[in-house]
């Protein structure tokens, strides 16, 4: 088994999302979206990560083993004024590499950005409730339970809710 390498994602990285977004979609439920993938074009996904890359309140990073994009989280912060210190994170990693710990190292990795950032200061996310593992990483992280959004999602005209989590951040203190 080789080491996993998480990165920053770049706008090139646009070129092999179409394919992940589709693997990710076709291996699990608990995402907005199957194996058709999130129906943008790689002009839009390298558009949303070159976003990422110039803002100061987004981040998105990818996991490769072997070169291969095995997982990726991207974090987006508020557009105006009075929203800029709060954002949400996605993160799907392919079945293949679940329980190898990729998940926590990323989302561990949003943190610390988030408090050496100085801008965002609270993270929140949207997670299936079938998905307990995933809400069991994300309290062991620190996150809480704020609620619940009921129909939030409609696959094969069934309605699932889904749970919101956050998390305050607390900037880093300069030594």
């Amino acid at each position: 088994m080789t080491d996993v390498a998480i990165r920053r994602a770049r706008g090139d990285d646009a070129t092999a999302l179409l394919p992940f977004w589709r693997r990710v979609g076709s291996e699990t439920g608990y995402l907005t979206f199957g194996a058709e993938g999130p129906g943008t074009t790689e002009a839009q996904q390298r558009e949303l990560l070159e976003h990422a890359v110039a803002s100061d309140n987004g981040l998105a990073l990818v996991a490769e083993d072997g070169g291969e994009l095995v997982a990726v989280l991207t974090f987006s912060g508020g557009a105006r004024p009075w929203t800029r210190h709060v954002g949400e994170f996605g993160i799907t990693v392919v079945q293949s590499h679940w329980g190898r710990g990729i998940g926590r190292r990323l989302v561990a990795m949003l943190l610390e950005w988030a408090a050496g950032g100085g801008v965002v200061r609270k993270i929140n996310l949207r997670v299936h409730p079938a998905n307990t593992r995933a809400i069991a990483l994300y309290e062991s992280l620190g996150f809480a339970i704020e609620g619940r959004l009921t129909r939030e999602t409609l696959v094969d005209n069934e309605f699932f809710d889904c749970i919101v989590m956050g998390l305050p951040i607390d900037p880093a203190t300069p030594s």
